[in-house]
């Protein structure tokens, strides 16, 4: 009986370790980029191939981990869970990192074009300008953070096939990118939204502090409801399939965790919306691949 109970408080705790390290190793955050290029893949109906997909997971990973490190000390106040977490790995994470960079360059080599390394080679370069740099703009430039990291996730997400593949940027390529650029940066300023105290204290002009939370919202839940618009006008043009309209489904997904964050106060809360508003992304291939499926499905009948 005694074994019994040691054996499974020995599983939990290491399923628990495991569940934290997912969630607070930017793994399921890092989610997002392959989810954007499968989407732009099959909305443009191009091709599409697992190392590609697995190249654009280890970009976001290594950059996400790094930016995590690096702001470490900042999450004592604002995401103390995470804070000790990471802690408890910090001497394991060049090791860690190491890893990743070795992984992505040997995926490069072999399955790569040399256009699409120079392209990962500007955004990864990017990526940790921004994090050692760049970052400080945003106490001068108001949203910058926003709209440099959303240019970057909706260059990467849009660009990654065609470079790929060869493929000229046609206008499917560019409405994929309109739209997500626009749920992007609904995504990056809701994030803003628990920091906003803390970000107001250090100077930084994102849209919550420019704005007091509940403007900052309203202009959200505005912004939700126009980034629609290319994509509803792009099908009704017949420049991209009806099956993208199925997206518009996500319009009240975000609507939901937008009017959650009217008044949620709690810490555990916000953690949750989080991660739904990061699930988004992740989200969208899987609804446009059970609505080709529904397409296929009606006009073989």
């Amino acid at each position: 009986m005694v074994l019994n109970i040691y054996f499974r408080s020995s599983y939990y705790g290491y399923f628990n370790l495991i569940l934290k390290e997912i969630i607070h190793g930017g793994y399921l955050t890092a989610l997002g980029a392959p989810a954007l290029v499968l989407t732009t893949s099959i909305i443009t109906k191009s091709n599409i191939n697992l190392p590609l997909l697995i190249i654009s997971y280890l970009i976001p990973l290594i950059i996400y981990s790094y930016d995590y490190m690096s702001d470490l000390d900042k999450d004592i106040e604002s995401n103390s869970d995470r804070y000790e977490h990471l802690h408890k790995k910090k001497k394991y994470y060049p090791l860690l990192m190491i890893f990743y960079i070795i992984v992505l360059i040997a995926l490069l080599i072999i399955f790569s074009n040399y256009k699409l390394v120079l392209f990962i080679i500007l955004i990864t370069l990017g990526g940790f300008l921004y994090a050692t740099v760049f970052k400080g703009l945003t106490k001068r430039i108001p949203i910058f953070k926003n709209i440099y990291t959303v240019l970057t996730w909706s260059l990467g997400g849009t660009l990654f096939v065609p470079l790929q593949f060869s493929l000229t940027l046609s206008l499917p390529f560019i409405i994929v990118f309109i739209f997500i650029n626009m749920k992007g940066m609904i995504n990056a300023i809701f994030f803003d939204l628990k920091d906003s105290l803390i970000d107001s204290k250090e100077g930084l002009k994102t849209l919550p502090v420019i704005l007091g939370k509940k403007k900052a919202i309203r202009l959200l839940h505005f912004l939700n409801l126009v980034s629609f618009i290319p994509l509803v006008m792009a099908v009704i043009l017949k420049i991209i399939p009806m099956l993208s309209i199925s997206l518009i489904l996500f319009f009240f997904y975000s609507f939901y965790y937008l009017s959650k964050a009217e008044t949620s106060i709690d810490d555990d809360i916000w953690v949750k919306l989080g991660s739904i508003a990061d699930f988004e992304f992740i989200f969208w291939p899987i609804v446009l691949l059970i609505s080709l499926q529904i397409f296929n499905s009606h006009f073989v009948i």
